[in-house]
């Protein structure tokens, strides 16, 4: 299946995607610059100058580094 790349700006979509964190556009710029510092990289994606943020991905890497061992 397709990743599903939804804008950073879009919060509306992060929010049916269950996303629910950060809140703010700004909260997913910040990730985006700090992404590989994150374990975030495979999550994001750069068209442009648009920031798109794989859904999916970016919901599997967030359980992964919280699960705990």
């Amino acid at each position: 299946m397709a990743p599903v790349l939804v804008p950073i700006t879009d919060l509306a979509a992060m929010r049916e995607a269950g996303i629910i964190y950060p809140s703010t556009v700004n909260g997913f710029r910040w990730l985006f610059r700090k992404r590989y510092e994150r374990g975030l990289e495979d999550a994001f994606r750069r068209v442009g100058r648009r920031i798109l943020l794989d859904t999916e991905r970016y919901l599997q890497l967030i359980r992964t580094a919280t699960a705990p061992d």
